[in-house]
């Protein structure tokens, strides 16, 4: 008995210090902007697939009838606008990716727990920007949107498998995607930012501040490529499965900072 009060009480020792018995204390934690150049997202198709045209189009017309609009001031998130949004994947009549989507009647989506992108509210459902775009996309397409989490690490081997339709979860264009699959043209822009604890504000203020440090990011990620990318961040990288753990590893002392977007840590640090 008295090993599980013992065990009760280191319990919940952790829970005040981590997660304050409500939540994750993020409010210790800041973010450093590291002037790192702007990148963009995008929706990921099998490549040759018919869905990227169609859902480019069927994109334009919410950006046009002010859904996207209407979605960025709800998550405070900045969506394109008509202007930077032109259609350009090719059409690729007769794929076969659409028919098997609509035989099936669901378009299964690969997604982590990111907010403000995607995240369960309340009820247990997902929302989020782009839960509430998906769905708009489905509705107009006449299918139901199915979301999956899958491990972002093998995102692409899931799309490839057909484990999932695409890849909708604040996916950042890069040549690695483009090379291996179909992608849209961008929605939304995003960097990447350091998140340090606020105690060591004074001391972690830029990327070269950062060098031979413990430094978390969610495997697969543009943050964790920004850290493999620069020799001087490298030896330190800790690859977690989700960016809430690279805040995690902040906030508990194993990592002196992580790389994550900027969309999410802006909408979990106030």
């Amino acid at each position: 008995m008295k090993k599980l009060l013992a065990m009760l009480l280191v319990v919940a020792s952790l829970c005040v210090s981590l997660i304050s018995c409500g939540g994750n204390n993020y409010s210790n934690l800041k973010i450093v902007d590291l002037g790192l150049e702007r990148e963009y997202f995008g929706i990921a198709f099998r490549e040759g697939s018919d869905m990227t045209r169609k859902v480019e189009d069927i994109t334009l017309q919410l950006i046009k009838e002010g859904k996207l609009d209407e979605y960025s001031t709800k998550y405070e998130v900045g969506a394109l606008g008509e202007s930077e949004y032109v259609p350009a994947a090719a059409a690729n009549e007769g794929s076969g990716d659409w028919a098997y989507i609509q035989q099936k009647g669901t378009l299964v989506i690969g997604i982590t727990d990111y907010k403000p992108m995607d995240y369960k509210g309340e009820n247990g459902e997902w929302i989020g920007f782009d839960a509430d775009y998906a769905r708009a996309v489905c509705a107009k397409l006449g299918v139901t949107a199915e979301f999956k989490e899958i491990d972002w690490d093998n995102k692409l081997i899931s799309l490839a498998a057909k484990e999932i339709d695409c890849i909708w979860n604040g996916m950042t264009i890069t040549d690695a995607i483009e090379e291996a699959a179909d992608c849209t043209i961008p929605y939304m822009y995003n960097t990447q930012v350091a998140v340090i604890h606020k105690k060591n504000a004074d001391k972690y203020t830029s990327l070269d501040s950062l060098k031979g440090l413990a430094i978390a990011a969610e495997g697969g990620s543009a943050g964790e490529k920004v850290i493999k990318d620069n020799a001087d961040l490298a030896g330190g990288l800790k690859s977690v499965t989700a960016q809430t753990d690279a805040l995690l590893e902040v906030l508990s002392g194993a990592s002196e900072a992580a790389i994550v977007d900027m969309t999410l840590a802006k909408a979990l640090i106030k």
